[in-house]
C-alpha cells in the first residue's frame, strides 16, 4: 500500500523521493492513490497560496499561486493538454491526431490551450481574497487528481501500447470510492450541504471528455489524461469564483 502510494507520488507529481523506483504492480495499482495525493497536495499548498495573497498584491499572489500549482506536477499535464489540443484541433484522421499526440514538439492550437487555461486560472486566483485562494487551490488539486482516477474507470486506452497502459491494467474501483467520500468530507467542511454542487459538474465533465476522446481518437491517452486534469482545475476554478461571488 505504502509503496503504491510512493508509485502515485511519483508519476504526477515531482516531488523527490530519492532512489525509489516503483514496480510494474505498483504502478498499475497507483491510480488508487490519485485522489489521496491529490488531497494532500491541496493542503499543502493552503497556506502557501493564502500567505501568497495576503502578503503581496492580487496580481503578484495570483501569480505565485499559479506558479506553485504547476509546479507541483512539473508541468507535466500542460504537456498533456498542448498535446491533445493540437491533435483534437487538426481536423484529421484518428491516426493521424495519435501520431500528433506522440510528437513532442508543440503547435499553434496547444500554445493557445496552455495559454489560455493559464490565464482562466490565473484570472480567478487573483481575484479571490487569503481564505478562498486557498480553498480554491485545495480543491483544484485534489479534484484535478480525482478525475484522473474516474476517467481511468470509465475510458479506453486508445492506443495498443504506450507509457499509459499501465494504468488500464487494474481498474480503480476502490480509488473512485476512496476519493469520493474525501471529497463528500472535505466539501461538507467548506461548502455544506452544497457540496454536490462543487462535486457534480466536475464529474459529468469526466464523462464528457471521456466521450469527446472516444469521437476523436477511440480512447484515452497519456495526453488526455493529462488535458482531463487541466480542464478540471480550471473548472473548479470558476465553480469557486461562483460559489464566493
Amino acid at each position: 500500500m505504502v509503496r503504491s502510494l510512493l508509485a502515485a507520488v511519483s508519476l504526477i507529481t515531482r516531488c523527490p523521493l530519492g532512489k525509489f523506483l516503483p514496480t510494474e504492480r505498483e504502478l498499475q495499482s497507483c491510480s488508487n492513490y490519485f485522489p489521496v495525493v491529490g488531497l494532500l497536495l491541496g493542503i499543502l499548498l493552503y497556506w502557501p497560496s493564502y500567505y501568497a495573497i495576503a502578503w503581496f498584491s492580487p496580481s503578484a499572489g495570483g501569480f505565485l499561486v499559479l506558479l506553485m500549482l504547476e509546479a507541483v506536477s512539473g508541468g507535466f499535464h500542460l504537456d498533456g493538454l498542448a498535446d491533445t489540443a493540437d491533435a483534437f484541433l487538426s481536423s484529421r484522421t484518428r491516426e493521424r491526431k495519435l501520431e500528433i499526440m506522440h510528437d513532442s514538439h508543440i503547435g499553434t492550437m496547444g500554445v493557445a490551450a496552455i495559454v489560455l487555461v493559464l490565464l482562466g486560472k490565473y484570472s480567478v486566483l487573483s481575484m479571490l481574497p487569503p481564505w478562498q485562494v486557498g480553498a480554491c487551490v485545495l480543491f483544484c488539486a485534489f479534484i484535478g487528481r480525482l478525475g484522473i482516477t474516474c476517467y481511468l474507470l470509465i475510458s479506453r486506452y486508445a492506443r495498443p501500447n504506450g507509457l499509459g497502459k499501465i494504468l488500464y491494467d487494474r481498474r480503480p474501483y476502490g480509488g473512485v470510492l476512496v476519493g469520493l467520500v474525501l471529497g463528500l468530507g472535505a466539501s461538507l467542511c467548506f461548502f455544506g450541504f452544497d457540496f454536490l454542487w462543487i462535486l457534480l459538474p466536475p464529474l459529468l465533465f469526466v464523462v464528457l471528455w471521456d466521450r469527446v476522446c472516444r469521437m476523436q481518437i477511440g480512447g484515452a491517452t497519456g495526453d488526455t489524461i493529462g488535458a482531463c486534469e487541466q480542464l478540471l482545475e480550471l473548472l473548479v476554478c470558476f465553480e469557486m469564483l461562483y460559489f464566493f461571488s
